[in-house]
């Protein structure tokens, strides 16, 4: 049998395969979701995967490591909902692990996975458990690491990351979900495979399939052929949950010539244009600080989108730092996965309510108050009582 290489080659397949696998399963991903979810995943993955082609070329990636980055940002600025950051940093951390070199190992792709999963639960604060994909995903990285551990080749390696993927989606079904959407069902999300897992073990086993050129040619199928019986299934400690803005307040703010800008994210461009409006008004006759939104999709479509969040925060930033404040669920993981990725260095995201948090965050910023100031004066505005 000829040694499989982990080349660029390689990895096209994986992607050809994978979108073939998406665009096939996309109902039914879709219709796992709508039990539990937005009704949308299935949708959302294969306009995200059906497009990256073109991406692909435009960036012209000559390794392995590119390849990756590029699908990654390509999914992290189409695919709605929270599947875009959250897969969309699957495929930029594993890129930012293989690195530069033509040709990686089954070491080193291992290692790849495994820190695309820790970034994962960074950014969704979930653990295996949760009823998310990191189900699918956590099993699988640490079945890969132990089969390349103990000598096992990249085919027997990623087989047994497939199976354990695969497994590990379809434990989500007697889960109550904590985490996502589907956690605001409670108990009724009970009986149902969560979506983003079972999408996850899609993608896991068509990089197995990616070991055999005429397999990738072949049928989709979820569940990879001849798997192990020795697939490792015990979960690892709990990932530490990282607070940016915690961290903002405890360091020095910089000196800087300009006032703090503020970023309003929302699912709608209406609602992150309205609540900017108010927030300036209510700093009276004065001159406002810089207010930039990313509100809803490019199209104006319900939806957050990378690309908007990006240029408003160049739009706000003017040397002092900018505050970042998002509506929910999809945003906050958008602004997260950017953070991550070092592509919004003078941003800070914080934890605060939307409307009050904006209001406090502008009028403090317009009065000249410093990045500590303007982080405390918003967080400040969780606590402001109704009744």
């Amino acid at each position: 049998m000829t040694a499989v290489r982990l080349d660029l080659a390689f990895f096209r397949r994986f992607l050809d395969r994978a979108t073939a696998v998406v665009v096939a399963e996309a109902d039914r991903l879709t219709d796992l979701d709508a039990a539990i979810g937005d009704a949308d995943h299935g949708t959302n993955l294969k306009r995200g995967f059906t497009s990256v082609g073109g991406a692909v070329a435009e960036a012209a990636p000559g390794t392995p490591g590119a390849l990756l980055s590029a699908v990654g940002a390509h999914l992290t600025n189409t695919v709605g909902g929270a599947s875009g950051p959250l897969f969309g940093t699957v495929f930029r951390r594993m890129g930012k692990v293989l690195g530069e070199d033509a040709e990686v190992t089954p070491e080193v792709l291992a290692q790849g996975l495994a820190a695309a999963v820790r970034s994962v639960r960074r950014l969704g604060d979930s653990a295996p458990g949760d009823k998310t994909m990191v189900d699918a995903l956590q099993p699988a990285a640490d079945a890969c690491a132990e089969a390349v551990a103990g000598g096992a080749d990249v085919t027997a390696a990623l087989r047994a990351a497939a199976r354990a993927a695969c497994d590990g989606a379809e434990a989500t079904v007697p889960l109550r979900a904590r985490r996502g959407r589907a956690s605001y069902l409670g108990d009724r999300s009970i009986g149902h495979k969560d979506p983003g897992a079972a999408s996850s073990a899609l993608l896991v086993t068509a990089l197995y399939e990616a070991t055999d050129p005429e397999r990738t040619g072949g049928a989709p199928q979820e569940a990879p052929q001849a798997p192990p019986e020795d697939t490792p299934t015990k979960a690892p400690a709990q990932a530490p949950v990282e607070t940016p803005a915690q961290a903002a307040l405890e360091a020095q703010p910089p000196t800087a010539p300009g006032r703090v800008g503020v970023v309003l994210v929302s699912h709608s461009r209406d609602l992150a244009a309205a609540t900017a409006g108010l927030a300036t008004a209510l700093v009276g006759g004065g001159d406002p600080a810089p207010v930039a939104v990313a509100g809803g999709l490019p199209d104006g479509g319900i939806g957050t989108s990378a690309e908007l969040v990006r240029a408003a925060v160049a739009e706000a930033g003017q040397g002092a730092g900018v505050v970042v404040l998002c509506d929910m669920g999809s945003a906050v993981l958008t602004v997260k996965s950017l953070l991550g990725g070092g592509e919004l260095t003078e941003a800070q995201l914080v934890d605060a309510p939307f409307v009050e948090g904006a209001v406090a965050a502008v009028v403090t910023a317009s009065a000249g108050g410093d990045l500590a100031a303007v982080l405390a004066a918003t967080e400040d505005a969780r606590t402001y009582r109704k009744v």
